[in-house]
């Protein structure tokens, strides 16, 4: 058996499959902030009711009102935490979440209110908007990780091409100027192979998750998107692995 007919990395299929993944997820995620903010677009607001003291402006609190979040909380569950994925993905309470998407200034806004004012239905508005851009820029940077994983499987299809080529030939005979193509040919695939790997580490050091809960533990794409993968960077091990299989030609 020849090395083309033979085992060849296949970590970019892998790859494909967590970032389709990945990309039906963030969908959802995204239709499910657009709910929550519908439903606080609907929301009739109303002018604080306050009493003036001499140490200053404090709202006045009755022991029949309830705080805003009391209203925000099932919205919330049965919408963002409502999502097939959240609590495998998240996990973590209303109050982590919210902290976590919203800020933990909101979460006290929303919880220390009883009136639903235009300032906090503002602020309400803005973050979850931001919730959704921050997906809505995520989803394009999946869909360039998915168009470099589709090309990069391309790329590998030719380069095993190239070699069964190669393989179909006896070097015994060859003439020299066979023998100089056959080393031009395999020149120009390590060549394919670097050029990858260089274009792939540039992109790692570009790549930075700005998604939600778990931003801040993630800073490299491949690490958020591959962790689970036999490998975390399949497409620098695929070429480096390929590097392998060219140098068994020279």
């Amino acid at each position: 058996m020849t090395l083309a007919q033979g085992s060849w990395p296949t970590y970019t299929d892998a790859a494909l499959d967590s970032v389709r993944r990945e990309r039906r997820e963030v969908e959802r995620e995204c239709r499910a902030f657009q709910r929550f903010r519908q439903r606080i677009q609907t929301v009739d607001t109303q002018t604080p009711r306050f009493e003036r003291s001499v140490v200053g402006v404090n709202q006045n609190f009755t022991s029949e009102e309830k705080s805003i979040r009391d209203a925000i909380e099932p919205w919330y569950h049965d919408t963002v935490m409502a999502v097939d994925h959240y609590g495998d993905v998240y996990g973590g309470s209303f109050e982590a979440s919210l902290s976590a998407e919203f800020g933990v200034d909101v979460l006290l806004l929303i919880s220390e209110a009883t009136t639903f004012s235009p300032l906090i239905k503002q602020r309400l508005l803005k973050a979850t908007q931001q919730c959704i851009d921050n997906r809505r820029v995520f989803l394009e940077t999946l869909q360039d990780e998915f168009t470099t994983l589709k090309d990069a499987k391309s790329t590998v299809q030719e380069i095993r091409e190239a070699i069964a080529e190669l393989d179909s030939t006896e070097l015994q005979g060859l003439s020299d100027t066979e023998l100089i193509d056959r080393y031009d040919t395999l020149h120009t695939l390590n060549d394919k192979c670097q050029s990858w790997i260089q274009q792939r580490q540039e992109e790692i050091h570009a790549h930075r998750i700005d998604r939600s809960a778990d931003a801040d533990a993630y800073t490299d794409l491949c690490s958020y998107l591959y962790e689970d993968l036999e490998v975390d960077y399949p497409v620098l091990t695929t070429f480096v692995d390929i590097l392998e299989i060219i140098s068994q030609y020279e």
